[in-house]
């Protein structure tokens, strides 16, 4: 198949060739890639752009302009002409405030949460004191602002290329909820009440109604925050397995069902790996390679159990069912500590 990446870069590649001719032997511009990686780059003096060209429903250029060797902005649009044209500008001396104001798709992101943090720190003063503020670029170009308290959060960042940004809000590293914050009027008095005020989750709700807070947030009010993770993680496998076409799964999910009538599910967070059906006592998703677990590897109409702890056990080819077997080595798990 035909890859439209190169064809990009080539377009970008010819653009820059013909806007920088009249000062050829100032600047080197280039072109290299293969595959889905094609990047073209530009030169002149101590500054410099390289730019990544993409297919994204149609061309994507993120531009990287950079200073004696230092990244100073990043720019993502869809025209190969407005790339051409800023890294004309920055290779030709302007400063960053001009390509602010020629060009929007420059730090566009990033100008658009100070702009939003600024707006909301004016409409609650108390969020200023109460809670840190930071915002981070990643090396790809990706701004995230987040606000911190020594136990809740909220990080607000544009989650693919949507208008509005997505706020995340979190106690103990926790989500427990999170809306598009197009209103950014209603987001200052969500995040007041939340960093600030240390306003319950019931709380919020009734002042709030329309905002998504799940079940989980009441066990963290309850002050019973693992017990909800675990069972959290019991119904997402659960609703993984139901979606699924695997074949098993008419056994698997009766089989899942026994395990938390015996209320595994609020002794253990469940996982996966592929197929198999993980369980271990992590307080958070990603197990460690030196986590103790219990995972269920199941074939057409049987599974394998293999225990890893502070002895590894193997058992082969049992059928998907609760057993004395299984109940032992899941005792055996629940009675370590929660990590």
């Amino acid at each position: 198949m035909e890859r439209n990446e190169p064809k990009y870069a080539q377009e970008l590649y010819d653009g820059l060739v013909s806007r920088f001719a009249p000062v050829a032997d100032q600047a080197k511009i280039a072109i290299a890639g293969g595959g889905v990686q094609w990047r073209c780059s530009a030169q002149r003096g101590d500054r410099s752009c390289w730019v990544g060209c993409f297919e994204v429903g149609g061309p994507e250029f993120l531009t990287f302009f950079e200073g004696e060797g230092k990244k100073v902005a990043t720019g993502r649009t869809s025209s190969s002409a407005e790339t051409v044209d800023a890294i004309w500008c920055w290779l030709d001396g302007a400063p960053l405030s001009t390509l602010y104001e020629r060009f929007q798709f420059v730090d566009d992101e990033k100008r658009r949460l100070l702009s939003l943090r600024e707006t909301v720190i004016g409409s609650f003063a108390n969020l200023g004191t109460a809670a840190r503020n930071e915002l981070t670029v990643t090396p790809s170009g990706v701004s995230h602002l987040w606000f911190r308290t020594p136990y809740r959060s909220a990080h607000i960042h544009f989650a693919t290329r949507h208008e509005a940004p997505e706020a995340v809000f979190h106690w103990d590293e926790s989500e427990l909820f999170r809306f598009e914050a197009a209103d950014s009027v209603a987001l200052a008095s969500v995040l007041s009440r939340w960093l600030a005020d240390n306003a319950p989750p019931s709380v919020l709700r009734k002042e709030f109604p329309w905002l998504p807070i799940g079940r989980l947030a009441d066990f963290y009010e309850q002050g019973s925050p693992v017990e909800g993770e675990f069972i959290e993680s019991w119904d997402q496998m659960e609703g993984v397995y139901q979606s699924s076409r695997f074949p098993p799964r008419n056994l698997v999910l009766p089989f899942i069902a026994d395990l938390r009538r015996a209320g595994y599910d609020r002794k253990l967070r469940a996982g996966q790996s592929i197929w198999s059906f993980i369980v271990s006592r992590s307080r958070r998703p990603r197990l460690r390679p030196e986590q103790p677990l219990v995972s269920f590897q199941f074939r057409q109409n049987s599974m394998e159990v293999f225990s890893r702890g502070q002895d590894e056990e193997r058992i082969f080819e049992i059928p998907i069912s609760m057993s004395d077997t299984v109940e032992r080595v899941l005792e055996r798990l629940s009675q370590r500590p929660i990590d």
